[in-house]
């Protein structure tokens, strides 16, 4: 059997906290996991950034619903959805990125919880399990699955690590050059025909 762990945002669709630094004029929520590799410190970045400038969360959520998946992604992922078994293994937010999901077809989704108090901010964050990309990997590992990790960011080397084969989508240069022993590329059609290629390869080893 083969499995695929994918990313989310930068992979599939745009950067959720991209889009709300370009709505907002705040250039420090640019910063995702391709800069800090660390999610809580990354969060506790972001939720202090939301309270000193007084957001709420109904523009993220907001922000969220209008988000669109790259193009060709959702076709990519039905793609792949139909040879091989797939989850998406993600930072991001199940009530945050519902909307999302239903656009990409409702896809099986390894995420956490965005916590907002009385007064509609983001209060903080109710995690799956620590290293859950990493450790769902690793558990795929266990029932003898061909592994597969696909990311784009920092957070995402450990499950590329346990993975029987990591991908780099989409990532930065520094990422790229620094991590180097794992193939990289920047197209839907590119990926799909290396994730083929790998599996028959693996088929046949196995």
């Amino acid at each position: 059997m083969n499995f695929i762990g994918i990313d989310l945002e930068g992979v599939l669709i745009p950067e959720i906290w991209v889009s709300l630094s370009e709505k907002t004029g705040i250039e420090e929520l640019k910063l995702t996991t391709k800069d800090i590799s660390d999610y809580k410190e990354l969060m506790n970045i972001r939720i202090g950034i939301l309270k000193k400038n007084n957001i709420n969360s109904n523009l993220l959520f907001k922000i969220a619903t209008d988000i669109q998946p790259f193009e060709g992604a959702a076709d990519f992922l039905f793609g792949i959805r139909e040879k091989y078994q797939v989850i998406i293994l993600s930072d991001t937010f199940f009530n945050l990125s519902a909307p999302i999901f239903k656009k990409l077809n409702h896809p099986t989704v390894f995420c956490h919880k965005l916590l907002v108090d009385d007064n509609n901010m983001v209060s903080g964050m109710e995690m799956c399990v620590e290293e859950h990309k990493k450790r769902t990997i690793n558990y795929m590992n266990s029932l003898n699955f061909n592994t597969l990790a696909i990311g784009d960011s920092l957070n995402d080397l450990g499950m590329l690590q346990v993975a029987d084969t990591g991908i780099l989508f989409r990532s930065s240069e520094t990422i790229k050059n620094k991590y180097n022993k794992y193939f990289s590329c920047d197209t839907y059609a590119e990926l799909t025909n290396k994730i083929h290629e790998i599996f028959k390869a693996e088929k046949v080893n196995k």
